[in-house]
């Protein structure tokens, strides 16, 4: 019986690709791999503890020992797994306590691959979406006041139908605010489909948004369109300022009526799909550029969110690096224990023109190069230091940027020297000089 209704979860939600549960010990009582890339570690770990499944997770790391223990559910946390003897595989993880009343008596765990170069399988037709949303409020970091208070209007909004629009900068996480409001909304079982507009090309919009009927044109098939594939569910238009202007009045009338009518087809076809749009321009500015239709605007940002470039909420900036640290601690399986304190005053300083999303790259980047337990300015991109994010703004103070150079190109041999004298050669200037220069600055250094 619990063998048929596991497969049902997995039939249902096209979400699992691995299924396990155990019990209070953390005993596998129950494995299923619906999905397989290659040769099994063990092909049959029923009976096995999942630590000694997985022996490089430990109770601290493993969710479903820390779901036991807390009885509190894991939603969507990234592991990387050794299931198949050709490749350790990157899963995100949701894991959820069973109990007999209040006692946990064991754990189920869902496990969707979420390597970039495994590819998805297609859509069960039997409920014609798939859920590839898997970011909630949670995973929102963040201690500003502005971003707080736009996680509660998230969470506010998550409770309606009413169009969503997010603008904010490239790697802000308009994304992750957009999957946040689905997956807290009634919707969140259902479909949540995204589609990046430049990548629309205006002769094949239509069929793309409302799908086609056979014989519509040469080579035509019934096919579903974004709209019927995000039915119950959440259509997320990405950029929607670099969709074309004439397939934006198609877009407005589907919204308006909310139904759709295929190419070729004679039939309506009501249906119930919350939009959410994202624009990387004020709105206002791509209104007056007339890549934006004003009556579309109106239309679609019922409920509007701007979300703040990094440089507007440095304060986040050690919370963000933390918690990156820690998740590729977790993923590489390596113990960094954070980034020395003159990187911190480099990224403090640095502008982030491609924020969050950058400071997370910038973070992957040093744990491939670092070689010690604390990432060094020498294990940082060599763009951190150009700081040509500067001509771009309005105003420059050359000797305030002068001074930022020489105190980042003065940091970055420190990190690298045993003393003064040496960081002083490695500058080309005199000790004395160095120590100037240090005491100008403001920087405590204890070398000699």
């Amino acid at each position: 019986m619990i063998d048929r209704y596991v497969e049902d979860i997995g039939y249902l939600y096209d979400l699992a690709d691995v299924i396990l549960i155990t019990d209070s010990k953390g005993k596998i009582e129950y494995y299923k791999v619906f999905r397989s890339l290659g040769t099994r570690i063990c092909e049959d770990p029923v009976g096995m503890n999942i630590l000694d499944l997985h022996q490089h997770l430990k109770k601290n790391t493993s969710t479903v020992m820390k779901v036991i223990e807390k009885g509190e559910p894991i939603i969507n946390e990234l592991q990387a797994l050794n299931i198949f003897k050709e490749r350790t595989v990157k899963v995100l993880t949701s894991t959820f306590p069973i109990r007999d009343g209040e006692e946990v008596i064991g754990a189920i765990e869902i496990d969707r691959y979420h390597d970039p170069d495994v590819r998805r399988l297609p859509v069960r037709k039997r409920y014609g979406s798939a859920h590839n949303a898997y970011f909630t409020i949670d995973d929102v970091v963040t201690e500003h006041p502005v971003m707080k208070d736009l996680l509660q209007k998230t969470r506010r909004a998550a409770r309606t139908s009413s169009p969503v629009m997010i603008w904010g900068e490239t790697g802000t996480g308009k994304e992750l605010f957009a999957q946040s409001v689905h997956n807290h909304s009634f919707r969140r079982t259902n479909a949540f489909v995204s589609q990046n507009c430049s990548a629309i090309p205006l002769t094949l919009g239509e069929s793309i948004f409302f799908g086609t009927t056979s014989g519509s044109f040469t080579g035509a098939e019934d096919k579903m369109g974004l709209f019927e594939m995000a039915h119950e569910g959440t259509l997320l238009l990405d950029e929607i300022n670099s969709m074309d202007i004439q397939l934006q009045s198609k877009l407005l009338r589907a919204t308006e009526s909310r139904s759709i009518r295929k190419i070729g087809g004679v039939d309506s076809i009501n249906v119930d799909v919350r939009l959410i749009t994202t624009l990387n321009e004020d709105p206002q500015v791509a209104m007056e550029r007339g890549v934006l239709r004003r009556d579309l605007f109106y239309r679609l940002a019922v409920v509007f969110m701007k979300l703040l470039p990094l440089r507007e909420r440095r304060g986040d900036i050690p919370l963000l690096v933390k918690h990156f640290v820690d998740n590729y601690n977790h993923l590489f399986g390596t113990n960094i224990k954070g980034v020395h304190p003159s990187v911190e005053n480099l990224f403090m300083d640095y502008s982030w023109p491609g924020n969050v999303r950058e400071l997370k790259h910038v973070i992957e980047s040093s744990f491939n190069l670092a070689t010690g337990d604390v990432i060094t300015l020498e294990d940082l991109p060599p763009f951190l230091f150009s700081d040509s994010w500067n001509v771009v703004q309005q105003e420059i103070d050359l000797n305030k940027e002068m001074e930022r150079f020489e105190k980042n190109c003065i940091l970055k041999a420190l990190s690298g020297s045993s003393s003064l004298k040496e960081t002083a050669k490695k500058l080309s200037i005199s000790r004395q000089s160095l120590r100037y220069k240090l005491d100008s600055y403001g920087l405590s250094i204890n070398k000699k």
